[in-house]
Formats: C-alpha cells, sequence, structure tokens
C-alpha cells in the first residue's frame, strides 16, 4: 500500500470513529435511540486493561501515558493551568483567543502557507484553543512522520511568527464574530446569563473577547502572553497511542523544550453565585424564546457527584429518555429539544438546563421544568430508573474512548481533576455502585425549586399562552 493510500485509509478510520463518537455527545438533540446503538456497540464491553502509567522526562515534566500500539497513530494533550479566558489580563480580553488562533498560521521559517502545506503533506494535525480556565494544544500524527510531527508543534510553541497579516485576518474573524453575537439570540441569552450568574466575576467575560482590547494588542503582548502562561511549571500532558513510556519522556522535552519554567502565577477567586429562584426576561423578536436554567452543584471530586450524576442523566440527560423530554416532548410536543448538564469549572460549579419553544408553549415548559424538579428533589428515582440509567451509563462510557486522541484528551482531564490515575478502570465502578439512598439523597440537596434560576429571551406574552399576570 503506498504511503497516501496508507494516510488515506487511516484517516477514513478515524473520521467513522469520530462519528461514532459525535452520535454519542449529541444523543439528546437527535430522533435516534442511543440505548440501542449501545447495545450494538462492540465498544460497549470493553475493558481498559492497559494501566496508565506516569512518566518524568529528565527535564522533569510529566505526564499520563497510555500504550496502545493497535494502531500507529500517537495522540499528545495538553494544557497550561489557569492560562484561559479569564485569565487575560484586564484590558486585553481576547489576547488568548488571538494566540490560539496564530500559533499555527506560521512558525520560524514557515509562513503560514509553508506550515499548513507541511501539516497537510504528512498528515500530521496541530490544534489550539482557550477556554475559561486554560490554554490547550494537542498533535495528532502518524507514526511514521512523527519526529517531523514533534518539530513543527515545537516551533509553533516557541517560535510563533505572529505576521502583521495574519494578526489582522485574526482580527477581524474576531470582530466579526462579535458581531454575529449580537445578532444571534442563543449567543445573547448565554452572554447575558453569564453576566447575572457571575455579575463582575472574571467567569462573566464575553470568551470571544473585547473589541477595544482585541484593536490594541501587538506582536509583543503575544509574545509576552507566551511567556507568562505557556510555561512548564503550568504544563498538564496526557500521551496515547503507539508510544513506548521511555520514547514519550524523551518526547516531552523534544516539544516543550525553549518555553520557559515559570510563568505569572495567578489567580482568581470563586465565583460566588446567588440562587435565588429569579426569573430574568430579555425580550426580543424571535420565533423562539430559548431559555436557560441553573441551580448549584457540586466539585468534580466530591463524594455525591457520581450520585447527582446518574440523577441528572435521568432528569435531563438522557435524550428523548429524560424526564423532561418525555414530559414537555414526548407527551406535550412543546419543544424539539431539552436537557440539562453538570457543568464544572474550576471555580464553578452548576447544574445547567436549556431548552427553546414558542411563544404561546413557553410558559408551559416553564412549569413543567419547575414541577419535575420539585418533583425529583421530593419524590426522587425509582430503583428501575436507576438500574436503566447505571447500565447505560456503565455500557456507554467507552464509546468516548473510540479514538485515541479521546483517550489522550481524557488523560489531561484526569490529572487536572485530580481524578487518579487508575480513573480509566474505576470510572464504571463508581457508576455501578451508587445505591437507591444515595441517589434520592442527591436529588433532595440539589434539586430545591425555590433556588432555581430563569434566564431567558425571546417574547414574552402570559395571554397568548394562556396566562395572566397571578399565573395559570
Amino acid at each position: 500500500m503506498s504511503k497516501l493510500l496508507k494516510i488515506g485509509y487511516l484517516l477514513f478510520l478515524l473520521l467513522l470513529l469520530f462519528m461514532a463518537v459525535e452520535a454519542y455527545k449529541y444523543r439528546g438533540n437527535v430522533s435516534f435511540d442511543p440505548e440501542e446503538i449501545v447495545k450494538k456497540s462492540i465498544l460497549k464491553d470493553k475493558t481498559f486493561e492497559t494501566n496508565v502509567v506516569e512518566i518524568v522526562s529528565e527535564n522533569g515534566i510529566k505526564a499520563y501515558l497510555f500504550e496502545d500500539h493497535t494502531i500507529p497513530i500517537i495522540s499528545i494533550d495538553f494544557l497550561f493551568k489557569n492560562s484561559g479566558i479569564s485569565y487575560d489580563e484586564a484590558g486585553y480580553e481576547g489576547i488568548g483567543n488571538m494566540v490560539s488562533a496564530l500559533l499555527t498560521e506560521g512558525a520560524g521559517d514557515l509562513d503560514n502557507d509553508k506550515l499548513k502545506e507541511e501539516l497537510e503533506l504528512y498528515a500530521i494535525g496541530i490544534s489550539f484553543g482557550v477556554d475559561f480556565d486554560d490554554f490547550k494544544g494537542s498533535l495528532l500524527t502518524l507514526s511514521e512522520n512523527k519526529e517531523k510531527a514533534y518539530n513543527l508543534l515545537n516551533l509553533a510553541l516557541t517560535k510563533p511568527r505572529f505576521d502583521d497579516e495574519n494578526a489582522a485576518l485574526a482580527k477581524q474573524r474576531m470582530n466579526f464574530a462579535l458581531r454575529m453575537q449580537s445578532e444571534r439570540p442563543d449567543s445573547v441569552l448565554g452572554l447575558e446569563f453569564a453576566k447575572n450568574i457571575y455579575g463582575r466575576h472574571p467567569y462573566s467575560r464575553n470568551p470571544v473577547g473585547q473589541k477595544q482590547a482585541i484593536a490594541k494588542i501587538t506582536r509583543k503582548d503575544m509574545q509576552n502572553y507566551i511567556k507568562e502562561n505557556l510555561t512548564t511549571d503550568k504544563l498538564v500532558v496526557g500521551i496515547s497511542g503507539d508510544i513506548t513510556p521511555d520514547e514519550a519522556g524523551k518526547v516531552l522535552d523534544k516539544i516543550f523544550q525553549g518555553l520557559k519554567k515559570e510563568g505569572l502565577n495567578k489567580e482568581i477567586s470563586a465565583a460566588d453565585i446567588v440562587f435565588d429562584g429569579r426569573d430574568v426576561e430579555i425580550k426580543r423578536k424571535s420565533a423562539q424564546n430559548i431559555a436557560i436554567f441553573a441551580n448549584r452543584a457540586l466539585e468534580r471530586t466530591d463524594t455525591d457527584f457520581y450520585p447527582l450524576y446518574v440523577v441528572n442523566y435521568i432528569f435531563g440527560e438522557a435524550g428523548l429518555g429524560s424526564r423532561l423530554s418525555l414530559k414537555a416532548r414526548e407527551e406535550e410536543g412543546l419543544t424539539y429539544g431539552i436537557y440539562t448538564s453538570i457543568v464544572n469549572r474550576q471555580k464553578s460549579d452548576m447544574l445547567r438546563g436549556r431548552f427553546s419553544a414558542t411563544p404561546e408553549n413557553y410558559y408551559r415548559v416553564i412549569e413543567i421544568v419547575k414541577n419535575e424538579w420539585k418533583n425529583m428533589g421530593s419524590k426522587g428515582i425509582t430503583e428501575a430508573e436507576l438500574k436503566s440509567a447505571k447500565d447505560y451509563l456503565i455500557a456507554s462510557y467507552n464509546l468516548r474512548f473510540a479514538s485515541i486522541d479521546n483517550i489522550s484528551s481524557m488523560l489531561t482531564y484526569m490529572q487536572r481533576y485530580n481524578l487518579g490515575i487508575d480513573f480509566l478502570q474505576k470510572r464504571n465502578e463508581y457508576v455501578r455502585n451508587i445505591t437507591l439512598e444515595q441517589a434520592n439523597g442527591a436529588a433532595e440537596k440539589y434539586f430545591n425549586d425555590d433556588n432555581l434560576i430563569f434566564i431567558s429571551i425571546g417574547n414574552f406574552n402570559r395571554e397568548i399562552s394562556g396566562e395572566n399576570d397571578n399565573g395559570k
């Protein structure tokens, strides 16, 4: 088989695996039966017999490694802690986004076009991004092209060009994104939700950045950003695939050589969110009303996390089979989709939900959410619901690791949230061991209808929904 055919074949396999994972991730928004897919999946009975090991390079860089020589592919995920959107210096909001966009647009003696040609020619994937907590990066490469991949990633991290033309285009794209936010009700709602929930906390920031701040960012500012944030003392790395522990240690030093060892130590306070049951309505002409609702949750390592995780799955995360979806969509046909999830950040944890409905159905869906929330808190779940949820969550877990890059991503997550090096083996036991008493204890504790916040955007008219100002 020729080199190009081999690359094409492997990429085709990756695409199939990616599609399987994406189908799992979006099970709540499409009209297929996720439980049936899990039952038929060849991955449902997979166990992680290979232990994750911690490696330390000669220069002291640590990483979790999952060694797997089944496919000649190597995946490396990494992040720099406390370097995300919330940690951008005041007056330079958006600089992390700019840096992440430009790192793959020219490095060293390779301009934008030449760097992209190299990546395409050798089937190498390099990407960067930021979330509210961290600056992230990833590398995916065929084993035969690994040395080229390591060199290109190191070049991007240590010798970014930040050419004026590319920087100007990045600013244009960011400004366009800001304009589009104002035109999309769901984006407006997301921004207003963050402001209302977080107040002046950095989590309330626009994830794109601020227009005035973006305009003044220079090449020197971005170079300083790298010196302060992309440093090895903040580094968390996960490696998976066709690589040995000895080789992986050497790779760490090769990829991250040239980065400073210590960066600027930044801290933000915990978000002080007041869950007080308020309803906030943002008036805007729209065919659909969109709502976000939220209440408090708990840290990822809290002993109540998995009981609440299962309860929330039953309540709003089980796709078409969740309590909310069965009531609001299947029984009454009021919405195309309604879901909830536990959202964990380093300085904030919440149970958050979302739905859209026509103005005439909106208040009825609100009523359903509040009633179901109250019932969950007061009555809890049944033994049958618990068994069904546990069976699905255990069997479906392996779908997350249909591709080697999902495993390396999980390895960074395991370290960032202190889940333990044996988490891949233990996770399903955490779910399997949940008792009905534990689940209903979490339901009673976290499903309190008096504290549930609703923030919505759209047309609000109680008369067309069959209500008056005093309610139903």
